[in-house]
């Protein structure tokens, strides 16, 4: 990330003008108002913009680029679907293309296909969902929208009619060997812990505002920042971390086993889903369900929404799907 940073003058000329604002600031605010806390404060500012602005253009840059006309034009050819390893084929037909016509200084605009598959459902899918595409000029973009749909549509027919895998005897739920959600993901208690020594030293900077040590402005927005992050974070590991195929399994099993409201068949498609993510990510991983009311939890919040008209950035492209499951969950 450092590298890539350091190959482009945009976010580097940036960040420098900000540091010198940041350091003329509090001589000019003095000069001509008078209040040397004001340039303190807005001194601080920009030197906070200066250190975060790369990182934030960088992301932005990768996720939002102009230049899609190729990268719909691969997706036509290749139809990748929901194989990553076209996606990462992709990703270096497109990597070797923007480098050497210059449209990005190094051979690494994406870091793999899963990046690629990001970009697509951000600049194309999720346009395409929203209704924003011109049905005359957009066709290609159209086009490669509607395959990438009949590619999940066609997963999840294809996950309908696999059988269930057999569930061990000894096979339990977290919930019968732990108190709590707190034991077993321990991001949880870190995230926790992390936010409160923040909002403690977001207090200790506070009061010393007051006193009229306007130096530690910087450290207040700096800390806040973090907070914020730990939030996300937070927010972030409550539930399982599912892609695109995970996601269609949990609604093929959901499909299956119909639990309506009922407390003890969510329990069941909890420990098919926990058979099936232990598979994915090994034995061992806290990356499961706790218990049926975690999974229905999930549901609702992640993948119901969209049977409302509520789009989500992950899982938009499972509409479709979610508004033929909806019935089997009420």
């Amino acid at each position: 990330m450092i590298y890539e940073i350091s190959k482009h003058r945009f976010p580097l000329a940036v960040s420098c003008l900000c540091i010198v604002v940041g350091w003329i600031n509090p001589c000019g605010s003095n000069y001509i108002y008078n209040n040397v806390p004001v340039g303190s404060m807005i001194s601080s500012l920009f030197r906070t913009l200066a250190s975060l602005f790369p990182f934030i253009w960088l992301y932005h840059s990768k996720l939002h680029f102009k230049n899609i006309t190729e990268l719909v034009r691969q997706v036509l050819e290749s139809n990748p679907g929901l194989d990553i390893k076209k996606w990462d084929e992709i990703a270096s037909v497109l990597n070797l293309s923007f480098y050497q016509r210059g449209i990005w200084n190094t051979p690494y605009f994406f870091f793999d296909g899963k990046i690629v598959e990001i970009a697509f459902k951000n600049n194309i899918l999720g346009p395409y969902l929203e209704g924003k595409f011109n049905s005359i000029t957009d066709t290609d973009k159209l086009q490669s929208a509607r395959c990438y749909l009949q590619s999940v549509n066609a997963q999840f027919e294809l996950s309908l009619k696999e059988d269930f895998p057999r569930l061990s005897s000894a096979f339990e739920l977290p919930r019968d060997n732990h108190k709590s959600k707190l034991y077993l993901y321990p991001t949880h208690w870190i995230s926790l812990c992390t936010f409160c020594y923040l909002q403690g030293a977001i207090l200790f900077w506070v009061l010393t505002l007051f006193k009229k040590s306007h130096s530690s402005f910087s450290s207040v927005i700096y800390e806040q920042y973090m907070a914020l992050m730990c939030c996300s974070c937070f927010y972030n590991t409550m539930y399982p971390q599912m892609d695109i195929l995970q996601a269609i399994k949990f609604l093929a099993i959901i499909t299956k086993v119909s639990p309506g409201k009922e407390p003890d068949k969510w329990d069941q498609v909890a420990k098919y889903m926990n058979q099936y993510l232990i598979e994915v990510y090994g034995s061992g991983s806290e990356n499961i369900f706790f218990d049926g009311k975690h999974c229905l939890d999930c549901y609702s919040t992640r993948l119901e929404p969209l049977s409302v008209g509520k789009n989500t950035k992950c899982y938009g492209a499972l509409k479709e799907i979610v508004d033929t499951v909806q019935c089997k969950v009420e």
